[in-house]
């Protein structure tokens, strides 16, 4: 009767340790497929992140490149407001009969009649 007590004995034993076993190399699979499932998710934030950094570094170049295009195009459009204000100050002047004689006798050497016009030569003084 002893030896059949003690081959129950090994045997629950032996159940216990397979079972325990089992549930370790399941534990074992469980941390692996975990270490695995980890790993990929991983890489996909390392991929995903290093894919939008590059996106917002070229985002970044186009709009420095954008901001001084439109410095340049700001300089532009106040030089076509100087020459805007310049030539509605010529169109005023044009419709002045007075300035449109004085541009007649500087430039075109007229006179009105009964006027004589006399040409001085400029002299540079030393």
């Amino acid at each position: 009767m002893v030896t059949n007590r003690m081959s129950r004995v090994r045997e629950l034993d032996n159940q216990y340790i397979q079972q325990k076993e089992r549930e370790l190399e399941l534990a074992t699979k469980k941390r692996r497929g975990l270490i695995r499932r980890l790993t990929v998710i991983g890489i996909a934030t390392v991929v995903l992140l290093g894919f939008g950094g590059v996106t917002i570094s070229s985002q970044l170049a186009v709009v420095d490149e954008k901001r001084q295009e439109k410095a340049e195009l700001e300089v532009f459009l106040a030089e076509l407001k100087q020459e805007e204000d310049r030539l509605h100050v010529d169109v005023e002047n044009y419709q002045d009969v007075y300035y449109i004689a004085e541009i007649a006798r500087r430039d075109y050497f007229l006179t009105m009649p009964g006027e004589t016009l006399f040409k001085i030569p400029n002299i540079p003084i030393d």
